[in-house]
């Protein structure tokens, strides 16, 4: 497997645990992959493009099949392709919009060969996820990081399923306040890093690469792998750099046109 294919598998496996961790399903349809929570936040209710995709009639045939998955469904959902199997040019954008799917951001795969040394800030406490209290701080904190509600990111993440063993998810804590957020899964071979986020008062002060490093120095050590993958805002892209990541391939993620225009 390339780091292409594993950084996709990867995306899909995860998103994966996350919509079984909720209650929800993992459908699998020709060159589609689809991970449902079945809740009201879209980033959990997703649809993969999960091959390489052979031309524009592909592309299509596809995105009609991912048209009528998302018009059972009572929830809005989020479309995610990898630039690296998509066909190229214009036409390709202009494919998704037709089917109604507008991309509001960029994922960057990154991988990391070796676990770094640890990063610190004074004042920052880590404390484990170990209960609802801080399964909700986790909520809480990635729904302020993406503007959502917290009875959202509650619904999608408050599940204690997904805080079981081999997982290492740590609230930061500053002045008696939870600030910051990161969680390492410990996978088949692999460390996956996922649900990073700081509050947007608490930003450019290294919350947010400390708490990571120590999520993945604690998992790193519990099980001795090494070998980071995650999956990044172009936002977070620069932290997971100096930490010593890597970008092997990008993804385009797409909302429906109908929800961007609905009224908030």
């Amino acid at each position: 497997m390339d780091e292409i294919q594993e950084s996709n598998a990867t995306f899909h496996e995860l998103w994966g645990m996350y919509a079984r961790g909720a209650g929800g399903e993992v459908v699998q349809q020709p060159g589609i992959t689809a991970t449902w929570a079945g809740v009201a936040w879209p980033i959990v209710n997703v649809l993969f493009l999960s091959s390489r995709i052979d031309g524009l009639d592909d592309l299509k045939s596809r995105l009609r099949l991912v048209g009528e998955f998302t018009a059972a469904k009572h929830q809005p959902g989020m479309l995610i392709a990898c630039d690296a199997w998509l066909p190229q040019g214009v036409e390709v954008n202009e494919l998704f919009q037709a089917h109604g799917w507008i991309q509001i951001s960029l994922a960057h795969g990154m991988v990391c060969e070796n676990v770094g040394g640890s990063v610190s800030v004074a004042g920052l406490e880590c404390r484990r996820v170990a209960g609802s209290q801080l399964r909700r701080a986790v909520a809480d904190i990635n729904a302020a990081g993406y503007e959502v509600s917290p009875e959202m990111a509650r619904e999608a993440l408050d599940h204690e399923s997904l805080w079981g063993e081999g997982c290492f998810g740590y609230v930061g804590y500053f002045e008696g306040n939870a600030v910051a957020t990161s969680t390492t899964y410990v996978r088949d071979g692999y460390l996956y890093v996922a649900l990073v986020a700081t509050l947007p008062e608490f930003r450019s002060r290294g919350f947010g690469r400390a708490i990571t490093s120590h999520s993945m120095q604690a998992a790193g050590a519990a099980s001795g792998l090494r070998r980071v993958i995650l999956h990044a805002t172009p936002v977070a892209r620069p932290i997971y750099e100096a930490l010593g990541f890597r970008t092997v391939t990008t993804f385009p993620m797409f909302l429906p046109e109908a929800l961007l225009a609905a009224p908030h």
